[in-house]
């Protein structure tokens, strides 16, 4: 690595010292990573080798909040209290049986990932992060109360993202990171090169992040609060010289609407993916993990925010968004085709599958959907009481087998791993 560029590395990490507050909302604010209660910062020094971690002010829970609730039940068919094979039901961090005790449902989950039915990690509010092996879910201890949004999966090691300007890394060799915490995560800045050390001048939501198993860069979707000028499309990487860089993959070069404001991204391989946004803004992205990515947008055919895709080859992809806006694309780059007969008019959040014919979808009040390859149905929620929860992330490692996750709850179909 060049030394200007390494030297801009340790220059952001020292700027975390004097970082402000963020937003409720996680938006963050010109060179912060996230913001503190106290406006000080934990206790891992202040020397330059050593970077402090500011802790998150109530940005997605409160310890004081009421755990949630609904009013009397109204759709007591969908909710049932008795667990079957063909509901999902409690089972995960929450749950008294959780080693190291159980996450508290104040705090709620906005990622679930995994690498297969014996490798799943929940990570969310307040520094609640968790790990399943097959059998039983373990906490693990972040060492701050930062919040975490996405979670990379590379071959070896994981890495917890907080933040554009934080993330933290497990058994991954990076360079500049603080001591480990408990649970052996390491804080870590990224850096930026270029054009991108505009960054610190910006206020850039992140939204979600994916990669594919084998690739080198990891996508990151984004939306800007401030200027159309400002990509919503990231990558990041671990350079060979162990040290986190990040770059807008497609951003200033795009002149598609879809660039800029992105909810989610998902791809068929490492080198083609969609990203979807705000006002149903669909882009495809090709030579994805190449040197020279480039992008094309799409119709959906709706004006409605689009916040997740998930995508089963490059003939196959779907996306969901607001009021239970459904789209299909079946290879037709230019197109995507309209779902009707869709159950329900709730917003959907995430979206994740495992082939054509096995694809799930989850959103507000507890809605979960499930398409079998011929048409989209309503799956039950049971054991929840009155609760209808916001459902904000699933993942499945194969049919039979996905997880759930959202405000204060962690499902699995029948109960079982």
């Amino acid at each position: 690595m060049k030394q200007h560029e390494r030297s801009t590395a340790v220059s952001l990490a020292k700027k975390l010292v004097s970082w402000q507050a963020i937003t409720a909302s996680g938006v963050l604010v010109a060179a912060a990573a996230c913001a503190s209660n106290e406006s000080n910062v934990d206790s891992l020094g202040t020397d330059a080798s050593v970077i402090p971690v500011p802790v998150d002010a109530a940005v997605d829970a409160s310890e004081d909040a009421p755990a949630p609730d609904a009013a009397p039940c109204a759709d007591c068919d969908w909710f049932p209290s008795d667990c079957g094979a063909d509901a999902l039901c409690p089972n995960g961090p929450y749950e008294p049986n959780t080693a190291g005790g159980p996450l508290d449902v104040r705090r709620g989950i906005n990622v679930i990932r995994g690498r297969g039915p014996s490798d799943v990690w929940a990570a969310g509010a307040l520094g609640s992060l968790a790990h399943f092996d097959g059998t039983t879910w373990t906490r693990s201890d972040l060492g701050t109360k930062n919040t975490l949004r996405g979670l990379w999966l590379p071959t070896s090691g994981e890495v917890a993202i907080s933040s554009f300007q934080l993330t933290f890394t497990r058994s991954i060799d990076i360079d500049g990171g603080a001591p480990p915490s408990a649970g052996g995560w390491t804080p870590v800045v990224p850096g930026y090169t270029g054009e991108e050390r505009r960054l610190g001048d910006w206020i850039v939501e992140f939204r979600s992040a994916w990669a594919a198993p084998d690739a080198e860069w990891c996508w990151i979707a984004s939306v800007s609060t401030v200027s159309l000028d400002i990509p919503g499309v990231w990558r990041m990487r671990r350079s060979p010289d162990s040290v986190l860089w990040a770059q807008s993959a497609i951003g200033a070069a795009c002149t598609v609407e879809g660039c800029r404001y992105v909810n989610g991204v998902h791809g068929a391989s490492k080198d083609a993916l969609w990203a979807v946004g705000e006002s149903g803004s669909a882009v495809f992205v090709t030579d994805a993990d190449g040197e020279t990515p480039s992008a094309k947008g799409s119709n959906t055919q709706t004006k409605n925010s689009l916040n997740a895709v998930w995508a089963a080859s490059s003939s196959d992809a779907w996306a969901v968004g607001a009021a239970g806006t459904i789209r299909h694309n079946t290879g037709d780059l230019t197109l995507w085709e309209v779902v009707a007969n869709v159950p329900t008019t709730e917003d959907l959040h995430a979206m994740w599958g495992t082939s054509s014919s096995d694809i799930w979808a989850v959103g507000e009040h507890g809605v979960v959907l499930h398409y079998d390859g011929k048409s989209w149905s309503r799956v039950k929620v049971a054991g929840i009481g009155n609760r209808r929860p916001k459902l904000t992330t699933v993942w499945s490692s194969g049919p039979g087998h996905v997880w759930v996750g959202g405000d204060g709850v962690v499902l699995s179909l029948g109960g079982q791993p």
